[in-house]
């Protein structure tokens, strides 16, 4: 019994990986990292079949919402697809068979929106605002007496005119890319409120 399990063990070999994070619209490829020749090759995005082929067809086959934005390659197992939309957020999983051995791998995708529109902002009380839109976004300032390790967040540093040549730079970034843009002091003291943008 114990020779039988050990065989039926050795067909099935599972790799799984970190949380691969993509930006909206943008493409990723996920690799199969398998060795031999491909006899069959199913991916899976939660459970439902995305694509397949074996060497007795002629063609691959695209299936639901991957159709005509899906590349396979039927050599290395690995498949790309592009104009990713949060709906594609999830587990992917490959069964592959080569010469009898069904190999299983995941892949786990999260796809969020890049930073996009970061301006900065003079408030009444001449403190410095950044903000942008995007997802799980991070925010840190440098300029002329800070300390860009203490300086995070949306706030940045209060100004005053005897400062006002001064030049700030906020950065905001999240895990897919990442924006700055730099803001003058003296644009706070000539007409009110200045924005400055970037895209």
């Amino acid at each position: 019994m114990g020779t039988i399990f050990c065989i039926i063990f050795s067909l099935f070999y599972v790799a799984s990986s970190k949380t691969i994070n993509v930006a909206t619209n943008g493409k990723v490829t996920l690799k199969s990292h398998v060795e031999g020749e491909i006899e069959n090759i199913v991916w899976m995005h939660d459970g439902d079949k995305m694509v397949d082929w074996d060497n007795k067809a002629v063609n691959i086959r695209e299936y639901l919402k991957f159709k005509g934005r899906i590349k396979l390659d039927v050599k290395s197992g690995d498949v790309t697809f592009i104009h990713l939309t949060k709906e594609d957020s999830g587990l992917y999983e490959a069964v592959v068979m080569i010469q009898g051995r069904i190999i299983s791998i995941k892949h786990r995708v999260k796809v969020i929106d890049p930073v996009n529109k970061a301006k900065v902002s003079c408030p009444s009380n001449a403190t410095l605002h950044c903000e942008a839109e995007g997802d799980s976004l991070d925010y840190s300032w440098s300029g002329p007496g800070l300390q860009t390790e203490e300086m995070r967040g949306q706030t940045g540093p209060q100004i005053s005119k005897e400062n006002q040549d001064s030049v700030y730079t906020c950065v905001v970034n999240n895990t897919v890319s990442d924006s700055s843009v730099t803001y003058h002091a003296s644009d706070c003291f000539t007409s009110g409120d200045y924005f400055h943008f970037i895209i």
